[in-house]
């Protein structure tokens, strides 16, 4: 009966308004918001039709509510980039007022991200200039980088205090439980943190302790009964309160200009540089992400990264972080990691990613079908009926098919890239596209590159090229070889071809 309802509603609509042929012919696939909106406003159309026949009234309801679910439907397809892909909206505000927010991305627990980076939760903090963070902690290990702004980062740890001075490209580690407080030392520009935290206590969940504040934030030790308090702090809880619950102007609060200037009067960038001795390199201190000698660079792009060997704190977390900056118009090679399971932030700009996943495929095809698949992949919003069954062939053989995952990117979007998925990344034509990336399980780990100078599949031997391509070693090295760049190249739209 829905069916038959949607097919009246359907042929109804596409009689009365002919002239909306528009959506056939490659239009931009819309956020579910906008498509929702789609739907709403195409079925209001009817709305006429349905007061002349009670029969239309009956199907366009029952067609509404279809429509309402093939848009939630959609969020899990490859438009979407779920659940690979995360937006704005993903995010929850943990702080937020005039001089800045702090904002946490939600769990990635579902089943295919899980296992991969589940124990791992992203965060994004901007302050307004002069603003200050109240003392706190986390029972987290914290890998912040500064995409924007400057400020001063000082930590109470060890029966001391260190301040440091960090500025846009800095990667810098806090471990769990180090007492911090920051600020804004600009005038006039925002400060803006992306972290990744590890949670020390519960795999995914953390927890931020305030030790002084009001209503908010709570200060810990209001929850202390008196006698604790009295005893802990030799003095009474009156007079406790008057000084450690006095301020409430909330987590993120101004600062005067001569506040700001002591504050940044004993920072430092940390003792000397890499390499020295044994408690310098272990030294809690900011590294430069973007001032070092990038690992791959030409007109289309640069490549940073810090590993392990250059901080060893890294190590210990069994991280690494680098920064893809893609000039505008152009494209990251289709890569993969060998080992590190990749949760990437965008810092900078807009345009969109492609994946090859194993997990989302439900049948396997042959290489002909595979290439009509994708030419209906090329217009956003297009999904082709799959096959529920099939996950395995006749025989009992598993099905070797890939699932395309692609979604549009900009600032703020996050993208959890599992090892050995090959993954594209092309920036948009108006601006550099710059992607964080946090590297976890990162021991060990390689990149490796599908096309292009460097190319793993350039190694091959001759012999081997006739057996596995099926086609003259010479045809594979004319293919192979055809793209005289590394890592960066042009991208879609500058050979002539639609991107997103």
């Amino acid at each position: 009966m829905a069916a038959v309802a949607a097919r009246l509603i359907r042929s109804l609509y596409l009689r009365r308004h002919r002239t909306s042929s528009y959506r056939r012919h490659g239009s931009p696939r819309t956020p579910a918001s906008n498509n929702t909106r789609t739907h709403h406003t195409q079925l209001m159309g009817t709305m006429k039709l349905s007061t002349r026949s009670p029969l239309v009234g009956v199907a366009l309801l029952l067609c509404l509510c279809l429509s309402y679910a093939d848009v939630g439907a959609g969020e899990g397809r490859s438009g979407s980039g779920r659940p690979y892909h995360f937006g704005e909206e993903s995010f929850r505000h943990w702080a937020r007022s005039q001089q800045g927010r702090f904002r946490v991305l939600e769990r990635f627990d579902h089943e295919l991200l899980e296992d991969a980076v589940g124990s791992y939760r992203v965060a994004v903090l901007e302050a307004a200039p002069r603003a200050f963070l109240q003392p706190s902690h986390y029972d987290a290990d914290e890998v912040m980088y500064v995409s924007e702004g400057e400020g001063v980062v000082v930590l109470l740890r060890g029966g001391k205090r260190e301040s440091f001075c960090v500025r846009e490209g800095d990667v810098m580690v806090i471990p769990a439980g180090a007492v911090v407080y920051s600020a804004n030392t600009h005038r006039s520009d925002w400060f803006r943190v992306v972290m990744l935290l590890s949670p020390v206590s519960t795999p995914g969940r953390f927890e931020e302790f305030f030790p002084v504040g009001g209503e908010r934030p709570e200060s810990f030790f209001s929850v202390f009964s008196d006698d604790v308090i009295q005893a802990a702090f030799n003095t009474r809880r009156e007079e406790w309160e008057q000084v450690f619950e006095k301020q409430r102007k909330g987590e993120i609060t101004t600062a005067s200009e001569e506040q700001i200037r002591e504050l940044s009067k004993s920072c430092s960038r940390g003792s000397g540089g890499h390499g020295g001795s044994g408690s310098s390199k272990w030294e809690i201190k900011p590294s430069s992400l973007t001032a070092q000698k990038p690992r791959h660079s030409n007109n289309h792009g640069k490549h940073y990264e810090i590993s392990g060997e250059e901080c060893p704190h890294l190590r210990v977390l069994d991280m690494e972080v680098g920064l893809a900056n893609i000039t505008r118009g152009s494209m990251m090679a289709p890569s993969y990691s060998t080992r590190a399971n990749n949760i990437a932030v965008v810092v900078q700009g807009s345009g969109y990613f492609e994946m090859a996943c194993p997990h989302l495929s439900t049948s396997g095809r042959s290489s002909p079908q595979r290439r009509e698949h994708g030419r209906r992949r090329e217009e956003w919003g297009r999904e082709e009926e799959e096959e529920d069954e099939g996950h395995e062939q006749e025989g009992g053989q598993k099905s070797r098919g890939y699932k395309q995952v692609r979604s549009r990117i900009k600032e703020g979007s996050v993208i959890v890239v599992p090892a050995g998925h090959p993954t594209a990344l092309i920036a948009g034509q108006d601006e550099n596209l710059a992607v964080l990336c946090f590297g976890v399980n990162a021991g060990f780990d390689e990149k490796v590159f599908l096309a292009g100078r460097n190319s793993a599949l350039r190694q091959m031997d001759e012999h081997a090229k006739a057996l596995a391509f099926g086609a003259a070693a010479r045809e594979v090295d004319r293919v192979l070889g055809a793209q005289e760049e590394s890592v960066f190249f042009r991208g879609p739209q500058s050979h002539g071809r639609s991107s997103a």
